[in-house]
Formats: C-alpha cells, structure tokens, sequence
C-alpha cells in the first residue's frame, strides 16, 4: 500500500514539463539520438525559456570534438530546415545556439557558419504570426 500511495503522490506532482521532457528522453533513444544532438535538440526545444548556459557550455566544448562537432553543426542546420512557421521558438533557439557556439566553441564553428551563410540570411526574412491570437511572435512570445 506504501508503494501505491508513493507513486500516486510522486505521479500526482508531475508537471506538463516533466511529461515532455520523459518524452524527449525517450524519443531519443528511440530515435538513436548521439549525446551531442539529444543536446542541441533541449536546447533548440519549443519550451518558453531559453536553454541553460551549462548545456550550452557543453556543446560549445564539444564542438573542439571531430566526431561531436560533426554530430552538433548538422542538428542545428536541420532547427532551420526541418521546422514549420508555427515551431518559430525552436528556428529562434537554433539561431541563439549558433551564436554562442561562434562565440565560445571551435574555430570550426565559424567556417562552418560561413559555408552555410546563404540559408541563415534566408531567415532574415522569417516571419511568423500566430493564427489564433494574431500576435506576431518573437523573443518574448
């Protein structure tokens, strides 16, 4: 009977949060995510805070890695490419990303930037207005 209160109790104080983030976790092993792009996908995520700057620190010390900056760089160019207009937050996220990882991660990061400069001018001209409540979005939507 312990048992049962103990996981009702513990299953009552689940947040909406904690639901999808189990749920993140799982879809990345699931998916066969490496840990450097189960990382850039939480800190790309649609969640309305921006990601903390450990993780951030984390994939920019990865990026000094072949292997993890081969892994970090294309998740976050497939943020720009694979994301509807409504998934606006995760595009946003992507673009904060890069730009701390041009700050503080490899020389690489910046070379790499600059091959695939013509798709990040591309989001210059992004724009997105919510549907329902016809606010247009932005860093404090």
């Amino acid at each position: 009977m312990d048992y049962l209160e103990s996981l009702t109790n513990t299953v009552s104080n689940l947040t909406m949060y904690d639901v999808k983030d189990a749920f993140a976790k799982a879809k990345a092993v699931v998916m066969n995510y490496t840990e450097m792009e189960a990382k850039v996908r939480e800190a790309t995520n649609n969640d309305p805070w921006g990601a903390s700057s450990s993780l951030m620190q984390e994939i920019a010390q990865g990026t000094f890695n072949f292997q993890h900056f081969n892994e970090i760089m294309p998740t976050i160019y497939k943020r720009f490419t694979e994301k509807e207009a409504y998934e606006w937050r995760q595009i946003y996220k992507a673009l904060q990303l890069l730009e701390y990882l041009v700050k503080h991660g490899s020389e690489r990061v910046v070379d790499d930037a600059r091959t695939h400069l013509s798709m990040i001018k591309m989001l210059r001209n992004f724009h997105y207005v919510d549907e329902k409540t016809g606010k247009d979005q932005g860093i404090n939507g």
